[in-house]
């Protein structure tokens, strides 16, 4: 029953892509983030609908009269470059046919960005974008949060498939929503949902403390210190926070305490080893192929182990962002990669920063500061878990690249004054044009010859 429900709520919207291609982004954005076809039984779960969205949709853009271009944004700039850079580390890789499948996988992930950025260019896209994009991972964290109740903290919130396939890139990706989901409680679509998407948003909290993975852990104590340090309420923060804490302690069993406390013995712990024998491989590639790497997928491939490994040693995958790029892409790849995280944190903050001052922006400005703060969730969980071609790290970028655009069509439709305060920059409405008035008797002569 839930695989025709899933079909039939893809093949009734599909035929209105090729028509209106922000339907079809939307579509796409619900499948790359929730996977529900993987959450049924049946043909539904096999069958590729994200593909047949994808190619509908862009060959909706492509009879579309709408605006299609990139903007000249630098996260545009970053992401292509790597792009490129990817391409070419594939083709002079240690196996390209081998390196072809992840290859692939990032060129989907690319190019549902490029084509949302180029889509979605209005302020009630961008909003059901964010929209669609929140809610299906909430539906994920929601599950993961009752579940971790339901159990008490026994039983662990294990993958939700897709970006998502295990624990650990579970906990990332609930780490890297928690922001975006305190941001719908700030402004929320409704003014009801708010206490709702307060409970959604304690469930995401605790989903990810079910995972039990300890980089998840690390990532949401990132997240929370930078929440707290740019909170203007600091003192309600840590009153709220150290209760949960202490609370959250007691009602965890011992099993979950005793696999976090591990963290203060990592170096006794023997998947912490093994994660070191990996990193030193990926060292080890990088000295002997500084500039193109590996390719794709070279912790697996047999010879690269065989010249790269340490003796005795048994390969598995890299367990952090930056070995896994500094292997498959040489140390030209990892600058590449750590300039686009650098300057997605840059123009989150920017924007935020920008769009918070004027009224009819201020909406966009929180959107971009809750994007940003999610951006550390990834870049701290990076190092312990391979989310190199994490699917919501370049979404963000995306919706950071949409604010601008957005944001910045917005004030330039408008012209400004300030509040009543002194501080606010409120909208006095749409620019208008008037000539200038002569102030001279010659000078208004000339202006108004007879």
């Amino acid at each position: 029953m839930r695989g025709a429900i899933v079909a039939l709520l893809m093949f009734m919207w599909m035929p209105f892509v090729i028509f209106k291609p922000f339907i079809g982004v939307l579509l796409w954005d619900w499948i790359s983030h929730m996977n529900p076809h993987k959450q049924t039984f049946g043909f539904a779960m096999f069958f590729p609908f994200l593909d047949f969205v994808a190619a509908l949709t862009i060959g909706g853009l492509l009879i579309s009269k709408d605006k299609k271009s990139l903007p000249a944004h630098p996260i545009v700039a970053i992401i292509l470059m790597y792009f490129l850079w990817v391409t070419f580390t594939t083709i002079v890789g240690f196996e390209p046919g081998y390196s072809s499948e992840k290859y692939i996988y990032v060129l989907k992930v690319l190019l549902f960005a490029f084509v949302a950025i180029m889509v979605m260019q209005s302020p009630n896209r961008l909003r059901a974008f964010v929209f669609v994009m929140a809610g299906s991972l909430a539906y994920i964290g929601i599950k993961g949060g009752l579940f971790t109740v339901m159990t008490g903290g026994g039983g662990r919130v294990q993958g939700a498939g897709g970006m998502m396939e295990d624990n650990n890139q579970l906990a990332m990706g609930m780490a890297m929503l928690l922001p975006l989901a305190m941001y719908f409680v700030q402004h929320p679509p409704l003014k009801v949902l708010k206490w709702p998407f307060v409970g959604a948003t304690f469930c995401v909290l605790l989903s990810i403390v079910g995972t039990q993975s300890r980089g998840g852990f690390v990532a949401l104590a990132a997240v929370m210190g930078m929440i707290l340090l740019k909170s203007k309420h600091k003192f309600k923060m840590i009153a709220l926070i150290i209760p949960l804490i202490a609370g959250g302690l007691y009602f965890m069993p011992d099993s979950w305490k005793e696999r976090m406390q591990s963290t203060e013995n990592a170096t006794e712990d023997s998947s912490f080893r093994g994660r070191v024998v990996m990193w030193r491989f990926s060292s080890n590639v990088a000295d002997d192929h500084p500039i193109e790497g590996g390719g794709f997928n070279v912790f697996y491939i047999r010879r690269a182990q065989e010249l790269y490994m340490p003796p005795g040693e048994i390969a598995r995958a890299p367990h952090s962002a930056y070995f896994e790029v500094l292997a498959e892409h040489g140390y030209t790849g990892l600058l590449l990669y750590l300039s686009m995280l650098l300057t997605g944190w840059y123009a989150g903050g920017s924007a935020a920063k920008k769009f918070r001052k004027h009224e009819e922006t201020k909406w966009i400005g929180d959107l971009c500061g809750a994007i940003q703060l999610g951006l550390v969730g990834y870049a701290v969980g990076g190092l312990t878990v391979n989310i190199a071609t994490f699917d919501l790290f370049y979404h963000y970028l995306a919706v950071i690249v949409m604010c601008s655009n957005v944001g910045n069509e917005i004030l330039k439709r408008q012209t400004f004054k300030l509040s009543d305060d002194g501080k606010t920059v409120v909208a006095a409405g749409p620019k208008k044009w008037s000539p200038p008035k002569p102030t001279s008797h010659a000078a208004r002569e000339k202006a108004n010859p007879i």
